[in-house]
């Protein structure tokens, strides 16, 4: 009874100040308001604004109504005819915002994202509230705008630079971040591409590559695009900034790559055989790192034990003459002299400068390292 007197003796009020002083029509209306907020439940939806629009541009969720609105793209909310006032109010920041106007007797809203009482918004997001007066009542309602931005999309990814070029072992867990969305990525639809082909399932705002099927020991391209209802409707659906990420075998926990030299004191030895029959022809190792592992036929031990090895080799013979040279570019020796011409069957120094993995700085994986020793030339004759 005293909740309806309050409401009745309001509503008197407002309809005074609406007769008499029409230019004072929003502080009475305001008045009202302030008087009525704790008494009036704000109902979850206000079914008259999403009843006509595409049922891609909002959504109802267990918090309410949300629309979505697209960045720099102004809009504006008509209230429904039959108002003779009609307030609306949100908070930025602590600061309260108010903008509506009418033509007539309709009133309305305008969605400017650029408006300044927008800036510093929290997740892209505002939540409004909307008062309607009646000759005979008060009706409200609330609801939220996400603006959506598909601009200067880039993926993140912890510890390291936007701008790096990644390079880790396989073992290692690493989670891409879609970045440059809206809302948190609320109401996207997110594709994820690894070297330009689409990755089925991966829908998320956050990627772990251990669930793609990437390359090893070369590089990786991932990025992904992201569309929402403002790119499907103005065509400003983009792909992000590509992220390489070079994964490299991982070696037992990422412990340091090894060469396996032989022991002399145990009569091991390097040999090769260059006939071209298909076994050994190269040393130190097949081209190409076709074959990039220790070999397991006894005193074979022609090849690194990692993929990522680069190494240049110099081959003397026994007067320290230079017969052949390579750059860092993993070229092996193939028993010729660097003009062409065939060595003899025997022994021969070389000299190995290596790094064994020019990408992985941890356990100092990335410096030269130097080793000399012998190796037998057979004629395969």
């Amino acid at each position: 009874m005293i909740l309806k007197q309050i409401i009745k003796f309001a509503i008197m009020v407002i309809n005074s100040f609406y007769t008499k002083i029409n230019k004072f029509r929003y502080l009475g209306l305001i008045s009202l308001f302030c008087l009525m907020q704790h008494q009036i439940l704000l109902s979850q939806q206000c079914e008259w604004l999403y009843q006509d629009l595409d049922t891609n541009s909002y959504s109802i969720t267990e918090n309410g109504l949300e629309l979505y609105y697209c960045e720099n793209i102004m809009d504006t909310i008509w209230a429904p005819s039959g108002y003779i006032d009609v307030y609306w109010e949100y908070t930025i920041n602590g600061e309260e915002c108010e903008d509506w106007d009418w033509i007539g007797d309709n009133f309305f809203l305008s969605i400017d994202y650029n408006d300044p009482c927008l800036e510093n918004l929290n997740n892209n997001r505002v939540q409004i509230q909307f008062f309607g007066q009646t000759g005979t009542q008060t009706d409200s309602c609330e609801f939220e705008i996400v603006f959506y931005n598909e601009d200067n999309l880039y993926i993140t990814i912890d510890s390291f630079n936007d701008d790096e070029q990644i390079t880790i072992c396989e073992q290692d867990i690493l989670i891409l971040q879609a970045v440059g969305l809206s809302s948190n990525c609320d109401g996207y639809d997110i594709q994820w591409y690894l070297n330009g082909d689409l990755l089925e399932g991966e829908n998320n705002c956050e990627l772990d590559i251990t669930n793609t099927n990437y390359d090893i020991n070369s590089p990786n391209i991932y990025s992904f695009t992201a569309s929402s209802y403002c790119s499907d409707t103005y065509g400003l659906n983009e792909m992000s900034e590509w992220r390489t990420i070079t994964i490299y075998e991982g070696y037992e926990g990422c412990e340091p790559c090894q060469w396996v030299f032989p022991d002399y004191d145990k009569d091991e030895f390097y040999y090769f055989s260059p006939n071209d029959d298909g076994s050994v022809d190269y040393f130190p190792e097949a081209p190409n790192n076709e074959e990039n592992r220790p070999s397991e036929t006894g005193l074979n031990l022609s090849y690194p034990t990692c993929e990522a090895t680069i190494y240049r080799i110099s081959i003397y013979n026994r007067l320290g003459r230079e017969l052949f040279v390579s750059e860092h570019d993993n070229h092996p020796w193939n028993g010729k002299t660097n003009n062409g011409k065939t060595c003899n069957e025997g022994i021969y120094f070389y000299k190995l400068e290596y790094i064994l993995n020019p990408y992985i700085s941890n356990f100092e994986q990335d410096q030269t390292k130097v080793k000399t020793g012998t190796v037998y030339l057979f004629s395969g004759n």
